[in-house]
């Protein structure tokens, strides 16, 4: 059984000692149990580690310098001179700001979290997590990238996911980086929340991407409102066009 877990379901199934005041522990502890006999698969988006991971306060800052990696190579060949260009995801700081999100990322890897990357230009890696990340074999990685994009752009296009970061750079700028950069304080908040949207989107995404039986969360989209990729009527359009299934912990620790 192939799961893919919120930010508000993993830290606790990873590291269950830190959460004594859980009052669905016994059902964290079934999932994990799970996970450990083989039962579920247990996935993760990558951007529970960059973009998440960045410290609310310090997340406009981020994003406003926010910056593609680009990379140029030159060959010789046939009497010519060939250059490639590459452009990838931004290099971002390891967990030193977060040393307890980094403690529950080992306590993941060791119970076996697979943690998956949904590429896009520009975007943030965090270089620990690289060095552990699941790749998604060479055989299906064409299929992967293409339904990972397809989900991702029909995600936005119901104004949810990336789409809330991107509205509110829009009204300032031209493109993420300088509408983020030259967004008032006032728009503060509203950056902070739309990048746990963007993090959401993603995940739900990857989820769907990687045939996953569901979603593991506790979201009930109550911050991120009607427009939201977890709220009511997102997840129905989702349930329908994709089989999307969402569930909570504790009626995912009864069904295993």
């Amino acid at each position: 059984m192939k799961v893919m877990f919120d930010s508000n379901t993993w830290r606790i199934v990873s590291t269950p000692s830190k959460f004594p005041n859980e009052k669905s522990i016994n059902d964290f502890m079934k999932i994990r149990e799970a996970i450990i006999t083989g039962k579920i698969e247990p996935y993760i988006s990558e951007t529970v580690f960059t973009i998440e991971a960045i410290q609310k306060i310090q997340r406009k800052e981020t994003i406003s310098k926010r910056k593609p990696r680009v990379k140029t190579k030159t060959t010789e060949k046939d009497g010519g001179v060939a250059i490639s260009i590459t452009i990838g995801p931004s290099e971002s700081s390891t967990f030193d700001l977060n040393p307890i999100l980094k403690s529950h990322f080992d306590d993941a890897i060791k119970l076996g979290f697979k943690i998956v990357r949904l590429p896009r230009i520009g975007s943030f890696t965090n270089e620990e997590v690289e060095k552990c990340r699941y790749r998604v074999p060479k055989s299906e990685l064409e299929a992967y990238h293409a339904r990972v994009s397809e989900i991702r752009n029909q995600i936005e296009s119901h104004n949810a996911g990336f789409a809330h970061l991107k509205s509110i750079a829009a009204k300032y700028g031209t493109g993420l980086t300088d509408g983020i950069s030259k967004a008032p304080d006032s728009e503060e908040q509203n950056i902070i929340k739309a990048v746990a949207e963007w993090a959401d989107g993603d995940s739900v995404a990857i989820c769907i991407a990687l045939d996953c039986d569901c979603f593991c969360t506790r979201d009930k989209a109550k911050k991120g409102g009607v427009d939201s990729v977890l709220s009511t009527p997102n997840i129905a359009w989702l349930k329908k066009d994709h089989g999307f299934e969402v569930i909570s912990p504790e009626d995912l620790a009864e069904l295993v």
